[in-house]
């Protein structure tokens, strides 16, 4: 009887070691939840009418006729490229203002209530302006991108300067050191965490942005195929171009997950 105890301890505790390690399998869970997803749609899609929701092999035979063809493939090369290009240069703009207007609070005071009004107001409210001014074309659409993305990643950034180690830039400079070495040394590494999550939001926020202005823009792209399967009730093409942005969508956030670990394996994270 004693020895029981010990061996039943020792069982409960290897199944509670590999249970742990299927939990923190990030893979596995992703499998895992997947199927669960797939089976509760299955189920639902029995149920209803094909106009309501379309099976899961309805929608995997549309995305493999759409792929075949080639009308996907060409609607996600067209969303891709203007998103890319809008979402870059927004982080390039967000992350050098905000910097800048972290460090120079006397600028940061005459244009910060600015900035709130411009990221205050819809987006969705200044196409009418884009498209008086720029027209209709990919270049209006990659501004609204732009738009979408680029007050996320400037304020958060510039939370994130503001937030620098005081006691380390004061010693930065009695060391002599310059506003661009201050800036190298001190300020830009304490900020990478904000970058990163101005970026995490960026990303999302330039996604919605260039749906919404290739449904009322340029009417191309996936935007476009889910208008037209929208309103014309093909429900299992429709969901077609929605797993085109939710593959998307995941791979740009492993995309920002791989940077986040990479650029700041300093900082410790509390929950692993």
């Amino acid at each position: 009887m004693s020895r029981s105890i010990p061996m039943a301890a020792a069982g409960v505790s290897r199944v509670s070691s590999t249970l742990t390690g299927i939990t923190r399998s990030y893979y596995v869970m992703g499998a895992v939840s997947a199927f669960a997803f797939l089976a509760v749609w299955q189920a639902i899609s029995m149920h209803v009418s094909p106009i309501i929701l379309p099976t899961p092999a309805k929608v995997a035979q549309a995305l493999v006729k759409l792929t075949v063809s080639g009308e996907l493939p060409k609607a996600a090369a067209d969303t891709i490229w203007p998103f890319a290009a809008g979402l870059v240069v927004a982080f390039v703009v967000g992350t050098v203002v905000g910097l800048l207007l972290g460090i120079f609070q006397s600028v940061a005071r005459i244009l910060d209530p600015y900035i709130f009004v411009f990221w205050s107001i819809p987006h969705i409210a200044w196409l009418p302006l884009f498209i008086a001014w720029f027209g209709v074309g990919n270049s209006t659409l990659i501004i609204f991108v732009f738009v979408s993305a680029v007050f996320p990643q400037l304020i958060t950034v510039e939370t994130g300067a503001k937030q620098a180690d005081s006691f380390l830039v004061e010693v930065a400079r009695s060391l002599g050191g310059t506003r661009g070495e201050i800036l190298r040394v001190v300020v830009l590494p304490s900020t990478l965490p904000y970058i990163i999550a101005g970026l995490r939001i960026a990303v999302g926020r330039a996604l919605v942005g260039i749906i919404i202005g290739e449904l009322l823009i340029v009417a191309t792209g996936i935007g476009y195929m889910l208008q037209f399967y929208g309103e014309t009730l093909s429900l299992a093409r429709y969901f077609a171009p929605l797993i085109v942005i939710a593959i998307l969508a995941i791979g740009l956030n492993r995309a920002v997950n791989w940077a986040e670990r990479s650029f700041i394996r300093w900082k410790p994270q509390a929950f692993a």
